[in-house]
């Protein structure tokens, strides 16, 4: 079923809060709220076990993240989130019985504010909905404002919006498929995502470089295992994901630190959520954790997750002061890659955020970006302010001299 502008009367000014009767009492104006709601299809949650059984088998079909699913955020929240005071608000949009979208949304309170966002926190590399495939042909980008304004009138009342870190695709870079939060506003966010197709072989892959380049690699490669006992492993069990994932996330902690940049692998609620996520069953399982080892000791580690035939790799870290010249960062890649190729996987995701390693695999990065916005007077001072600091943060971001300066005054500060 088509959605037309007139289920969803769409206001002038859609940055507007959305308006409310003039009713003699709140329960008159919430049911008239709820009725709306109801009229167009929405259905919000306010906590995750009421949502389970719906999300579940939508994210099973629908186009996504692994960080929309359930288990990832309702363990963040379990661990992250309600420690926060972030209260689920968990949208989803149906027509005839059939689920078309669930916005993962929560409402976070911050200096006085009541900011809507997306769930998932630092946890979560990509903030968006899950979508079904089909989406656009239910509801058209240009239908899509008129029904952001009826989930608005749904939702918890709240002073902002602060949507960020959203890619422009939910699909992949051959069959993309529009995010429609990301198409409501023209705001870039700080970074871009690195998103590439693979082929059905990793020779084919290879062919991407130079030749020069495919020599350099295998060359590489034999002088490692001339250097002794090469293994490179998945862990296989719950139990070992939990043991290779903290030790990853520590000796990515440390790398880190010693560039003077704090990070989310030492504090322990956020490693309490790794735990739980490392710890699940089988047939949930996320989490793909791999080690590069040479004579049984570390050279590199990884940890990512799989979900719907897509790769993503979300934690990478090397040991900088063992056989550099082999690169062994860049082999362990390598052979990700080809692992996910020679399993069937058909996109790989080297997740946001420039480095320099990225743009040799995947030259046309997705954008991202942040919709920032006022929904109550409240709201109205904070949404400039917010929006100048991202564009400054993006500005620094893209300009190679800033970034340097911003890096070596971190570096200095780590050495203190």
């Amino acid at each position: 079923m088509s959605v037309s502008t007139e289920d969803f009367a769409a206001p002038a000014d859609l940055t507007a809060p959305p308006s409310r009767p003039h009713g003699r009492c709140a329960r008159f104006r919430s049911g008239y709220a709820a009725r709306l709601a109801h009229a167009a299809g929405i259905t919000i949650f306010e906590d995750f076990a009421a949502a389970e059984p719906i999300w579940r088998n939508f994210e099973a079909q629908a186009a996504g993240t692994a960080f929309q699913s359930f288990d990832w955020l309702s363990i963040w929240h379990r661990h992250v989130g309600q420690a926060a005071g972030i209260e689920p608000a968990i949208a989803v949009v149906s027509r005839q019985g059939e689920t078309l979208l669930l916005a993962p949304f929560g409402i976070e309170r911050k200096l006085g504010l009541r900011r809507l966002i997306w769930l998932g926190g630092k946890l979560a590399d990509y903030k968006a909905p899950l979508l079904a495939r089909d989406f656009s042909t239910h509801v058209s980008e240009r239908e899509f404002p008129a029904l952001w304004h009826q989930l608005r009138a749904a939702l918890p009342p709240h002073d902002l919006v602060m949507l960020e870190d959203q890619p422009v695709s939910l699909g992949t870079p051959e069959h993309p498929i529009a995010n429609p939060f990301a198409a409501l506003t023209s705001d870039e966010a700080p970074d871009v995502a690195y998103v590439f197709d693979l082929p059905a072989d990793f020779e084919s892959f290879s062919k991407r470089y130079r030749p020069e380049t495919r020599r350099a690699d295998r060359a590489k490669w034999r002088k490692l295992t001339a250097e002794g006992e090469v293994t490179f492993r998945f862990a296989a069990s719950p139990e070992e994901r939990c043991e290779m994932t903290e030790r990853v996330l520590a000796r990515k902690a440390a790398q880190l630190a010693a560039q003077g940049i704090s990070s989310i692998f030492t504090d322990p609620r956020h490693l309490a959520a790794w735990r739980e996520l490392a710890m699940l069953p089988e047939d949930r399982r996320l989490l793909e954790v791999a080690e590069l080892r040479l004579n049984g000791e570390f050279l590199s580690g990884s940890v990512g997750h799989y979900r719907n035939g897509r790769s993503t790799l979300m934690v990478h870290t090397y040991d900088p002061a063992r056989l550099p010249k082999l690169s062994p960062g860049r082999l362990h890649l390598l052979r990700l890659i080809q692992s996910s190729i020679e399993r069937g996987v058909g996109v790989y995701d080297l997740s946001v955020g420039y480095l320099p390693y990225k743009e040799s695999f995947c030259d046309q990065p997705t954008e991202m970006r942040n919709l920032i916005t006022a929904t109550s007077p409240l709201g109205l001072p904070a949404a400039p302010a917010l929006r100048a600091g991202q564009a400054l943060k993006r500005f620094v971001k893209n300009d190679e001299r800033l970034m340097s300066a911003v890096q070596t005054l971190r570096g200095l500060r780590a050495k203190k």
